[in-house]
């Protein structure tokens, strides 16, 4: 047999071959005619494009439409100076943390997103997450609502000794767009385009605060006593006017303090800030598999109509921002399957996330207990400044300016913590225009406290009459300028809270229609 003949019953062999596979394996030669599909690097870096005429593609519009639901779970405990002998302890120590409640919290939203290409590897993105229902939750842990609802209890208030909250407590459900957002995305190398280097895309994101800010809410609020003295109302309202407004002062009856029963407010729905965030990832495709990992960060500065606070005039303060955020991601994106004629593609993303949030201002799972709370060390105002009292026993002494009152709003100090999860994902993009993305995550939050405000900031050291409570002693040197966010009933050490064993489950799903 000839060696013409040979070679045709070879490449009839080989054509039966592929024409049985079904298609052409990722790795092999691309014909002029073939689309370039699998070339593309994956959802995770790609980039919307305009004016492509290698892909012959002059123009990209993605529309997303998804539904996100998060679930979290936390324990919230406190500490206590009683000892684990039931004495109380010694020195100013903490010897033992107590059991409050189980903190629930889930939100349904609406993801929807608009990705416009600008040019090659640069587009323009909008989103707005639309929140379906925000409820959030405290009930018993291991018997904890005894305690916690007694007199003189684990969560007393320490001027009455009534509970300062009590148990089962609930917010009313909320709803509303927290914020718009904005942003480009940029692919400074595409793998596609230069198969030398890898996919390298930042992002640059601006988020603006739209809705109502929250506000601390109550489901069910508690009665008004008589001795408060307001008249009117029979219960206070679920969502309590904030004790600064003068229309909503406090009363002083009897050295205790009781909140106004006629302000109201809404329970809001926004966290009452503006942020940007930056970011990066990096990616590189071999074959099946597309490794990436990079970073983000982000910063929030609280608007002037949040119950944050903004007191950055005042020298005490010693937090005035909400938390600065910042992360690490790695993952893998794995393909097992594609088809070039179609425009299909099925992928597998495996990611890890790990988490910064820095000390700052914040809503705590305890934020709308203790914002709503009627405990006079809480409904009591602070003053923003000291000033020179009488002098006694040759000592001059601090008394309270509250020419500008600072009000509590639940809003408290919480600590610096981290986060950690993973999450897999499943893209299918089912045709040329059309795709899906479903996936579940899981997260832990460190345990952290989430009031943690100190009582003086050393940075300034006021003069002795100005110095209010932080003088040793309470007459001796100045330790620092008095913070008027600081309150001994939760901040001081023994009477602190703190979450703990906190898990965050989130599940997704989304389609994405491609122009």
């Amino acid at each position: 047999m000839s060696s013409r003949k040979y070679s045709a019953i070879i490449a009839a062999v080989s054509a039966c071959i592929i024409g049985q596979a079904g298609g052409v394996r990722a790795d092999e030669p691309l014909k002029p005619t073939e689309p370039t599909l699998m070339a593309e690097p994956g959802e995770v870096v790609d980039v919307v494009d305009a004016f492509d005429t290698e892909k012959g593609d002059p123009f990209d519009l993605n529309l997303s439409l998804g539904f996100h639901q998060s679930w979290e779970r936390g324990k919230i405990r406190r500490e206590s100076y009683v000892g684990l002998d039931g004495k109380e302890s010694t020195g100013g120590f903490t010897a033992n943390v107590e059991n409050i409640g189980e903190y629930k919290h889930s939100i349904s939203t609406l993801n929807m997103r608009a990705d416009v290409g600008l040019y090659k590897d640069l587009g323009f993105f909008f989103r707005v997450p639309l929140i379906l229902a925000d409820d959030r939750s405290i009930d018993d842990l291991s018997g904890s609502a005894k305690a916690v609802n007694a007199q003189f209890g684990r969560a007393a208030d320490p001027a009455t000794g009534s509970p300062m909250f009590r148990l089962p407590f609930n917010s009313p459900t909320r709803s509303g767009i927290d914020y718009i957002a904005a942003g480009l995305r940029w692919s400074v190398f595409n793998h596609y385009r230069d198969p030398t280097k890898p996919t390298w895309t930042w992002e640059v994101e601006g988020r603006f605060g739209v809705g109502e800010p929250l506000h601390a809410c109550n489901a069910n609020p508690e009665a008004v006593p008589a001795e408060a003295g307001f008249g009117g109302a029979a219960r206070y309202p679920q969502c309590p006017g904030k004790t600064d407004d003068p229309d909503n002062q406090p009363k002083e009856v009897g050295n205790r303090w009781f909140r106004n029963p006629n302000g109201s407010r809404s329970p809001g729905i926004s966290r009452g800030t503006n942020a940007i965030r930056l970011g990066t990832l990096v990616s590189n495709r071999f074959r099946y598999v597309e490794p990436y990992g990079g970073f983000w960060f982000m910063a929030e500065w609280q608007k002037a109509n949040t119950d944050i606070g903004n007191y950055g005039d005042i020298e005490g303060i010693i937090t005035n921002r909400p938390p600065i955020r910042g992360g690490l991601t790695g993952g893998i994106m794995v393909h097992p399957w594609e088809n070039r004629e179609q425009y299909q593609r099925f992928t597998i993303d495996l990611r890890f996330d790990a988490t910064y949030v820095s000390q700052g201002r914040d809503y705590s799972p305890l934020f709308d207990a203790l914002g709503t709370s009627n405990a006079s060390s809480l409904v009591a105002p602070n003053p923003a400044a000291y000033q020179a009292g009488p002098v006694v026993d040759g000592q001059a002494t601090s008394v309270g300016n509250y020419r500008r009152p600072i009000a509590f709003t639940g809003v408290t100090d919480v600590e610096a913590h981290g986060i950690f999860g993973g999450r897999v994902g499943f893209v299918v993009q089912a045709a040329q225009y059309i795709r899906f993305n479903v996936g579940v995550g899981l997260a832990h939050v460190q345990a952290h406290n989430i009031s943690a405000s100190d009582a003086c900031n050393p940075d300034f050291s006021p003069s002795p009459g100005a110095a209010g409570r932080c003088r040793v002693g309470g007459r001796g040197s100045v330790t620092g300028a008095p913070n008027p966010n600081h309150r001994p009933s939760l901040d001081l050490p023994g009477r602190r809270f703190r979450v703990a064993e906190t898990m965050i489950w989130d599940a997704w799903v989304a389609g994405t229609i491609m122009f």
